[in-house]
């Protein structure tokens, strides 16, 4: 999605100030984008390591199953890996449903099979051996299935606003 379509953008067409009513005044700024860009989109993924406000609402949202933050996880999944952002990477996976999980992994698979390692302190958790040894690509059904059923969800982000 392009920031000229977007409906966290409020100079986009297609702005929905309605996905905002479910947000405390005082939050809803963080949630606003304001990027005016002819080219309307946020540019090279692998030349940013900030996110925008599309990235942010899939983290905070993703644990409500919200359909915006669900629509656009695998975008922000990737804006993640391409900035090196490990622990917001495991948010998602720890606070995203079951078939979401399931979704973003196949994407991780496919995309970033050397990216693994980012979720190396989920495996950690579960005395897993870190993602980049030769006993993942022996066992990456156990990886798999920790980061699908894992543990339980992590707190819900919206609980602290």
């Amino acid at each position: 999605m392009t920031c000229s379509r977007c409906l966290l953008n409020i100079n986009s067409e297609k702005f929905s100030p309605e996905l905002f009513e479910q947000i405390p005044m005082h939050a809803r700024a963080m949630f606003v984008c304001k990027n005016g860009h002819a080219r309307g989109d946020c540019g090279d993924l692998f030349s940013l390591r900030q996110l925008c406000a599309r990235d942010l609402w899939v983290l905070a949202f993703i644990g409500n199953s919200d359909s915006f933050a669900v629509t656009n996880a695998g975008a922000t999944l990737d804006r993640l890996v391409a900035g090196g952002h490990s622990e917001l990477l495991c948010h998602l996976f720890e606070n995203a449903g079951y078939e979401t999980r399931r979704a973003l992994w196949a994407r991780m698979v496919k995309f970033y099979p050397d990216r693994l390692y980012m979720f190396d302190s989920l495996f950690e958790k579960q005395c897993l051996p870190p993602a980049d040894t030769v006993e993942m690509a022996e066992s990456q059904h156990v990886y798999r299935h920790y980061l699908l059923y894992g543990s339980g969800q992590a707190n819900a982000f919206m609980k602290d606003l």
